[in-house]
């Protein structure tokens, strides 16, 4: 009769455990990264009455004679199964979709949930909202956070964001699009003809006609001069009847007269000698003036008659690039690049200008080739590309933050008949700011937005994972802890290597389900009534 009694009892503190599971379980149906558990029961030691028996002498054997003494608690197990995901909007509620842990620290060692409900503290760290753990993993003030390959994951430490960026000094402008091979630039003639005096200065009832046409050479104009009296005799011809004069005028990229010559390559820059005008046998001189863009091109040396021509320099592009130094002033660095040839463009260190600050030089050691001491020839092959590194330092000075080197990338320009497309396309440096607002990504990575209007990922959310995670043991607010089965906890990134991905913005609910908790319930209540 004792026996039975305390074979009962046993039951009553088995069921009794199982009860206390259900119960907390379903008290925490509700609580955020819960994992719920279970009971298993087992069989105590039975009291043998009679042992086994073999057959033998033709009788069967018989089976052993045994009084179980009861019940008992097998196992308490953690079902570690996700939960669902509650959408919350805040941007510091994370989950895990998958496997893994956040990894978080007390104080004195590192413990892990599934719960990421987050905030910040005073001292801007990551820490969970429950009870001010601070959340670990890897900050851009230690690590590479841009390189996540590099980081040594063992080792973490204590999230904080940055909530100021120092500024940082541009070293580098890189440069990519096109220039348009087929662009040329326009020359002309306002007027056609030229009244002329004779060399008394007596005016006559001589003209000259002038015509202007473009060639195939880059500035390259063909002109041809013809007076309207066959008497006139224009000395530097080789035209019989004198009457006409051709050649040729090239301009420099800026206006100015580089060469004039007629069909016979005799130099016409000092002007172009005439004679027997009007019948007169006395001579005069067309002057040629050199800078078109501020004088006429042609001027009777004995009158105030002119001939004026307009001079679009079309083959040309500008540049503007907004660079800082290391005190984070701004600087607006622009220069011009002139096509001088069918495959050649200049940026003259005349045209370079860099804002609250004085230009110093080029650095033009090396490629890309030089000419002229200080200016930059960019020379592009057949293919249209540069021929090259491309490369070169701007080297300024600002008043209060000193000389400043910059390099500049040209290689990525190409030369093509097209549009017009050239400009900066990259560069570093940046002004002080205050961190606006920061997000997280699948991975947990923490960029921040600052008001200088730069981002910079500022951490990286540890996740740790291990072989077995229904060992861990729990030790409150649903955190756990590594155990002697759990098997040690391995830190890295989300998604890496079978850990789960986070998504933002939600919670993991408790994985209870309440419906089965109620029907173990009622299983273990009849175990009571048993």
């Amino acid at each position: 009769m004792m026996r039975s009694m305390y074979a009962g009892v046993s039951g009553l503190k088995a069921h009794q455990t199982k009860m206390d599971v259900i119960g907390n379980n379903i008290s925490n149906v509700n609580t955020t990264g819960f994992k719920g558990s279970r009971v298993n029961f087992k069989s105590m030691l039975s009291q043998t009455i009679q042992g086994a028996s073999a057959p033998q002498g033709g009788r069967g054997g018989t089976n052993p004679q045994q009084i179980g003494l009861g019940t008992a608690v097998a196992s308490i197990d953690t079902d570690i199964e996700q939960g669902n995901l509650k959408s919350t909007g805040k941007s510091t509620d994370i989950a895990l979709q998958g496997s893994g842990y956040f990894a978080a620290n007390d104080g004195n060692k590192n413990v892990y949930t599934r719960a990421g409900n987050l905030t910040f503290d005073e001292q801007g760290y990551l820490v969970h909202s429950t009870n001010g753990y601070r959340m670990q993993g890897w900050t851009a003030e230690n690590y590479d956070v841009e390189n996540p390959e590099s980081i040594e994951t063992s080792e973490t430490e204590d999230i904080k964001l940055e909530e100021s960026m120092d500024p940082k000094e541009t070293s580098f402008i890189n440069y990519e699009g096109n220039l348009d091979a087929s662009v040329e630039n326009e020359l002309q003639l306002n007027s056609k003809t030229l009244e002329v005096s004779d060399g008394a200065g007596t005016p006559t009832t001589d003209s000259i006609g002038i015509e202007l046409e473009k060639t195939d050479t880059f500035n390259e104009w063909n002109f041809n001069l013809t007076a309207n009296d066959d008497t006139t005799i224009f000395a530097d011809s080789t035209t019989a009847p004198n009457s006409n004069l051709s050649g040729t005028i090239t301009l420099n990229d800026n206006g100015t007269i580089n060469t004039m010559e007629n069909s016979t390559g005799t130099d016409l820059t000092g002007g172009i000698n005439i004679s027997d005008v009007a019948g007169s046998g006395t001579g005069t001189t067309i002057n040629v003036n050199n800078n078109i863009l501020s004088n006429p091109l042609f001027e009777g040396a004995n009158s105030t008659e002119t001939i004026t021509a307009n001079y679009n320099q079309k083959a040309k592009q500008n540049f503007t690039t907004d660079i800082f130094d290391s005190q984070g002033n701004e600087h607006s660095v622009s220069f011009s690049a002139d096509k001088v040839g069918s495959n050649s463009w200049r940026i003259a260190e005349s045209s370079v200008e860099v804002t609250n600050a004085d230009a110093l030089s080029f650095d033009g050691a090396g490629e890309p080739e030089w000419f002229g001491g200080d200016d930059l020839i960019l020379n592009f092959d057949e293919d249209g590309q540069l021929i090259g590194n491309g490369q070169t330092n701007l080297e300024f000075e600002s008043p209060d933050a000193g000389e400043q080197t910059v390099n500049l990338d040209f290689s990525s320009l190409s030369q093509y008949a097209g549009d017009m497309s050239a400009e900066y396309s990259d560069y570093d440096g940046r002004s002080p700011g205050n961190l606006q607002s920061f997000s997280i990504d699948k991975a947990g990575s923490i960029t921040g937005t600052y008001d200088n209007g730069y981002n910079k990922k500022i951490g990286m959310i540890a996740v740790g994972q291990c072989s077995n995670p229904a060992g861990l043991n729990k030790i409150g607010d649903t955190f756990f802890e590594e155990s002697n089965n759990s098997g040690d906890m391995s830190i890295g990134f989300a998604g890496s290597e079978g850990r789960g991905e986070i998504s933002v913005g939600n919670l993991e609910m408790s994985n209870v389900d309440l419906s089965k908790q109620f029907t173990e319930m009622i299983t273990t209540q009849r175990g009571f009534q048993g």
